[in-house]
């Protein structure tokens, strides 16, 4: 019998039976008219150590000598159950100050145990934080939920996750700090299914009372699961030059404030914290972007525990700041972004800022030490821990640049 699916990257199989008291190591399921592999796995599945169904499925035909998947009626298969009930994780209560420093992980990899690997590689380098996407641009959750069936017509979507529970406890089994992701207002797919509550083809109206119960009964899901830390992600309006809300009186500013409010009563009220990712280039404060993507710091600061800037050196603008290839400049916009967030939101909100992994528009040579550049960046000029982001998951420069950090600081 192989026992690869039982190892976390780390993590004996062991401390999963801390989660819950095990009755057994094994159960005998009796083949009925209509039972395949699959869907035996199916009903066992939240019982196991196993990860995916496809992990159980092999399982069982490795631990019954199953040469082809053809079973008999009444035959008795070995099932390889731990638990007597699915696992429930709990949040792991942090303060906002909370160094958090890890990476983001996509739901693909959020599903598969290459999000273990990652995980530990982190916790070698003193890293302890993943970041992965609970609610994606496309607007389909990464795991099975009845939510947006109970909102809008969508009632069945790919996702990479199969059982959030286990990807939750597994994670915090290996002292991992777990934040969800979730795209707001931006959402490919309920948009294209719900034409009033859109504005835009992927953009979802943040002013509509639907759309912010629907986001809110996500994040009360989330909680549920037992993630660590909310962070709200495309919490603003599109980038689509106007200033127009529908709502009389209040300015796109205005409503993104009050839906934070709200989303942090929530968060609050849970013990669970609330972050939000940003806009690098509203921290310059230039009237026109606040107008259009609604994102003010001055009325947003008081609404959330932790603020992300994207400063990534890529995504500014030619000349911008005066400086000619601001992808070449990773320490300067990086150490200066952060400084210029600190002198509007003082002490009473953690900035903890998202940094560049990947090497686009990078021209002076891409790798670990442009990484190393950002996270020296970010801890001169104030900021507490750091997320390094990579939409493909390649970290081999991060892990680099982390190992040479880690060691550094014991010189």
């Amino acid at each position: 019998m192989s026992y690869r699916k039982y190892l976390l990257t780390g993590c004996l199989v062991v401390f999963i039976f801390l989660l819950s008291p095990p009755v057994q190591a094994a159960t005998y399921h009796k083949v009925k008219k209509g039972d395949n592999i699959s869907k035996i796995a199916g009903e066992y599945f939240p019982y196991t150590a196993s990860y995916t169904k496809q992990e159980l499925v092999e399982d069982i035909i490795e631990i019954n000598g199953i040469e082809k998947q053809s079973l008999k009626i009444g035959q008795e298969l070995l099932i390889p159950v731990i638990r007597d009930r699915a696992v429930q994780s709990q949040s792991l209560k942090h303060a906002k100050s909370f160094a958090a420093k890890g990476v983001y992980v996509n739901q693909w990899n959020a599903g598969s145990r290459q999000i273990f690997a990652i995980a530990d590689r982190l916790k070698v380098y003193g890293a302890n934080t993943i970041v992965f996407d609970a609610k994606d641009v496309r607007g389909g959750l990464s795991y099975g939920s009845g939510i947006p069936g109970e909102f809008t017509p969508v009632s069945s979507y790919a996702h990479g996750i199969e059982d959030m529970s286990k990807l939750v406890a597994y994670l915090h089994l290996m002292d991992i700090h777990v934040v969800a992701r979730v795209c707001v207002f931006r959402d490919v797919l309920v948009a294209g299914a719900m034409h009033h509550w859109r504005i835009d083809t992927e953009w979802l109206n943040p002013a509509n009372p639907e759309v912010q119960a629907y986001i809110e009964a996500i994040v009360n899901e989330l909680i549920g699961y037992g993630v660590d830390e909310i962070q709200l992600d495309y919490c603003r309006y599109p980038a689509d030059g106007k200033f127009t809300t529908g709502v009389e009186g209040k300015t796109r500013a205005d409503i993104i404030a009050e839906f934070l409010e709200r989303m942090h009563r929530v968060t609050s009220s849970r013990g669970i914290l609330l972050s939000l990712d940003m806009f690098g280039i509203v921290i310059w404060k230039q009237d026109q972007d606040i107008l259009i993507v609604g994102q003010d710091i001055e009325k947003i600061k008081q609404h959330v525990d932790i603020i992300s800037p994207m400063l990534y050196p890529s995504h500014f603008g030619k000349d911008f700041a005066g400086v000619k290839n601001p992808a070449d400049e990773p320490y300067f916009f990086v150490n200066d972004g952060i400084a210029r967030l600190k002198e509007i939101v003082g002490d009473g909100v953690i900035i903890r800022p998202w940094l560049q992994s990947f090497p686009l528009k990078v021209t002076i040579g891409y790798g670990p030490k442009f990484i190393e550049s950002q996270i020296t960046a970010s801890t001169d000029s104030g900021g507490i821990g750091w997320l390094l982001w990579s939409p493909g998951n390649y970290y081999q420069e991060a892990y680099t640049a982390m190992e040479h950090l880690y060691f550094k600081k014991d010189q």
